[in-house]
């Protein structure tokens, strides 16, 4: 292989260059450094052309960019929609302001891809600085999977390095290590889509910048600083991420200072096209850092785990205070938070673990690792759980716990010297510790709770005028500036609501369609059970088991009617636990059609079709329990499926979810008054949103 050019084109002699004759008669230049030239080349590794780095002789393998040390201002550009295979490994360092670009050129929407092809990383920088990376397309399949990953940098030598951002990149399918434990565990950390890896004597990193980028179906998973180098990294942001069915960690931070992650989102974790196959993960991370911040991010539908599985984790050697705030989480295996400061070997600091203004929706288990002292704040977060016990295993030392919203049929909490409680709500059934003597104990008035989907879609965790909550709170210097929306919280004086919204109070909602109402998770996957929340057990149906039945994601046919069965994305809300919800629907027939069943018995309401003349006609609905195949009067049998979900009897063991029992999807109908056109409707009010006895609809049409 020849030797690697510092450039492919020719650089003129800076002025003051000296030509002298030596004894020998040879010629000796004294030249100095190179001034940066800001090149541009051209890959396109579909082209014919004699290859040059030039935009009509581009560049057409890996091989030629390899064998290239770029410098200050270069760019690199890859054609869209070509895709080059093989490694990329970068060499030469920009400079501050002017970093060696990776890019794209050309036209169209289709994103330039380097496909590694099963090689150890699609892309290598290692020991580089100043390095953009940006609109590219990275991709690293492989039959069999191994350390792997989309692109890695790699700090290994002790000089500082700085100034490496990775902007707007789509990694996907990336082969990764999805075993925790044996032989080849260390292989799971240094697996992901993106990944930053430094030798413990390596010199840091100064500006890690990681942000816009679509990471998916990456083995390991999907964004990792993993392991700490000699001195902390700086100045290290994350932001605005999406991490989609990743087989692993959604993204871990290690070996950071004042590390900011925010407005990211993961979802499905452990699943994906090289899912997690054992061992632990969890959703987003610090570990061996300092100050770490998390805020404005959102981690749903993770898979189980042996433990963790949370969406949060405060975790081994962390320094100063470890903070989650204005985060969203729902529907996570193993829950809420994880309090692990003490499950490494990496020591525990009992660093000041600091959770506040988090909205959690069925996401009700705060677990706490080995013993620990860490001191805790844990303020104004709402909790809504609909099918779960709420379970807060939280320190028996240093504990503050003020301000939250508890909604929930049960929980636990912990209790001791030094565990102190002051004005959070409890309400659904749920019992307030006695330590909590100016306890709340009333309905929060929360807007719609149950039916968010996003950290978009979180308005439902809103109070509502007239709500108890509303200036009920304590007043606490430590509570930050604002709410989880933005609301102003004052430092001092004036007053405070209880949970994470301190907002003024609104009105209640109108929902535009059924899917906008839905506030239940009634449908799980077989591969995971854990999440179901058709009742306080945790029951659910079989997406599987339904679609056997002809019950898949578009329109479904049943009893004559097309109805549009909106579950697309097993695992969110599905469907609608009637609580007098009022629902825009619009047009003329004879009948309104729903797909539905009962919880807990046959289940019963009375409600109102609105008419675009004003009028309004009453009805009553019924539908009999989902365990049940004969139908209540007026309803016939939509489905029968041949088993359904429990929650599983080995904690990471799906297959132990599975339940035998037959259970029902029903069809019913409400007449619409002849001649008249439908507005809206209001549901029934059958019971609360907890996932107790209640009336249950999947789906409606006008027919």
């Amino acid at each position: 292989m020849r030797a690697p050019t510092r450039k492919a084109g020719i650089r003129k002699l800076a002025l003051g260059t000296v030509i002298a004759v030596g004894a020998g008669g040879a010629i000796a230049l004294s030249i100095p450094p190179a001034v940066a030239a800001d090149t541009t080349y051209y890959v396109d590794c579909s082209s014919t052309a004699t290859p040059q780095g030039t935009l009509t002789n581009p560049w057409n393998a890996l091989s030629q960019v390899n064998a290239t040390i770029f410098g200050p201002g270069d760019q690199v550009l890859f054609k869209r929609g070509t895709t080059c295979t093989g490694q990329f490994v970068g060499q030469g360092s920009g400079a501050s302001g002017s970093p060696v670009t990776v890019g794209a050129y050309g036209t169209g929407t289709a994103r330039a891809v380097i496909n590694g092809a099963g090689a150890a990383n699609a892309m290598y920088l290692k020991d580089l600085s100043h390095w953009t990376v940006k609109d590219l397309r990275l991709t690293n399949p492989s039959a069999t999977r191994a350390e792997r990953n989309g692109i890695r940098v790699e700090t290994t030598t002790t000089a500082a390095k700085a100034g490496i951002v990775i902007d707007g990149l789509e990694v996907d399918n990336v082969a990764g290590w999805g075993d925790k434990t044996g032989t080849n565990a260390p292989w799971f950390s240094r697996s992901a889509g993106i990944i930053v890896l430094a030798s413990s004597t390596a010199g840091p990193v100064n500006g890690l910048r990681i942000v816009n980028n679509n990471v998916h179906d990456t083995g390991g998973g999907g964004i990792k600083i993993s392991t700490k180098p000699s001195a902390y990294h700086t100045n290290v942001y994350i932001g605005s991420n999406r991490v989609i069915s990743a087989g692993g960690d959604g993204i871990v931070v290690h070996g950071s200072d004042a590390p900011l992650v925010e407005k990211n989102r993961a979802d499905n974790l452990g699943g994906g096209a090289y899912p997690f196959v054992a061992g632990n993960f969890a959703g987003m991370w610090p570990i061996n850092s300092k100050n770490p911040v998390f805020q404005f991010n959102e981690v749903t539908r993770s898979y189980p785990s042996s433990f963790d599985s949370t969406a949060w984790d405060c975790d081994g050697a962390i320094v100063g205070t470890c903070t989650f705030q204005y985060n969203y989480s729902s529907n996570n295996a193993g829950g809420f938070h994880l309090g692990c400061q003490a499950c490494t070997n990496l020591g525990n600091n009992n660093a000041k673990e600091v959770i506040r203004f988090n909205v959690s929706q069925d996401d009700c288990r705060v677990a706490q690792g080995p013993s620990t002292t860490a001191p805790i704040e844990f303020y104004n977060n709402t909790f809504f759980c609909s099918s779960k016990p709420l379970t807060l295993d939280l320190p028996t030392a240093n504990t503050k716990i003020y301000n939250n919203i508890f909604y929930a049929a049960s929980g636990t909490f912990p209790s001791g010297a030094g565990v102190t409680y002051g004005t959070n709500l409890y309400y659904g059934g749920i019992t307030a510790p006695t330590a909590d003597t100016t306890a709340v104990k009333a309905d929060p008035k929360l807007n719609y709770p149950g039916g968010a989907v996003e950290i978009a879609s979180v308005g439902g965790y809103k109070l509502t005028t007239g709500s108890p909550a509303l200036n009920a709170g304590t007043p606490l210097s430590t509570l930050g500036a604002r709410d989880f929306w933005g609301a102003t919280v004052p430092k001092a004086g004036g007053t405070v609501n209880i949970g994470a919204d301190n907002g003024s109070g609104v009105s209640a909602k109108t929902f535009s369609s059924l899917k906008e109402a839905f506030n239940n998770h009634g449908i799980t996957r077989d591969a995971n059970p854990q999440i179901g929340g058709y009742s306080l057990s945790g029951r659910s149906f079989s997406a599987e088991a339904l679609a056997a039945k002809g019950f898949t994601y578009g329109p479904v046919t049943s009893g004559g009617v097309t109805f549009d069965w909106a579950q697309q994305y097993i695992g969110f809300p599905d469907n609608v636990k009637a609580t007098g919800q009022k629902i825009t629907l619009s047009g003329s027939g004879t009948k309104v059609a729903l797909l539905g069943s009962g919880a807990y018995g046959t289940q019963t309401g009375t409600g109102t079709l609105h008419y675009t003349d004003g009028t309004t006609s009453t009805y009553t609905l019924s539908f009999a329990d989902w365990w049940t195949s004969t139908p209540v009067a007026g309803t016939t049998v939509a489905a029968i499926t041949d088993y359904h979900h429990k929650k599983p009897t080995t904690y990471n063991n799906p297959t132990t979810g599975r339940d035998e029992q037959d259970v029902t999807l029903f069809q019913g109908s409400i007449p619409i008054t002849a001649g008249k056109t439908v507005a809206a409707i209001t549901l029934p009010n059958v019971g609360g949103p907890l996932a107790n006895a209640g009336l249950h609809v999947f789906a409606m049409k006008i027919a």
